[in-house]
């Protein structure tokens, strides 16, 4: 089974590529003391999908009308998201408010990220 799925990965990679656009993961790392930290950021390139929510989706509370829903490929991607991330997309960094990996079989296809700027 997990031969499938690893094909779905390559479809939605595939499907990625040809419709989406480069962008970044941005992220932030702490080091040095805690009363002195030093926060440096690791721009990490990646392949996106920008797409608005449906109006339905939209409740004003848990998402908003500025939000985007946004499918970052795993194709080269050499890092794990995590909610901390930024995502660069169209030249705008959205903080990630949800973050849910499309992961049958404990493989992940692709992430699926709710930005809020």
């Amino acid at each position: 089974m997990a031969g499938f799925y690893e094909e779905m990965r390559e479809v939605a990679e595939e499907m990625i590529a040809e419709f989406g656009t480069t962008g970044t993961i941005r992220r932030s790392v702490k080091t040095g003391p805690d009363y002195d930290p030093e926060i440096t950021e690791t721009d990490y390139a990646c392949t996106l999908v920008t797409l608005e929510y449906d109006d339905r989706d939209i409740d004003g509370t848990l998402v908003l009308s500025t939000d985007k829903k946004i499918y970052v490929s795993t194709h080269g991607l050499s890092i794990t998201l995590e909610k901390s991330d930024r995502v660069i997309a169209d030249g705008k960094a959205y903080a990630i408010e949800r973050l849910k990996p499309l992961s049958p079989a404990g493989i992940v296809v692709f992430w699926e990220v709710q930005g809020r700027r």
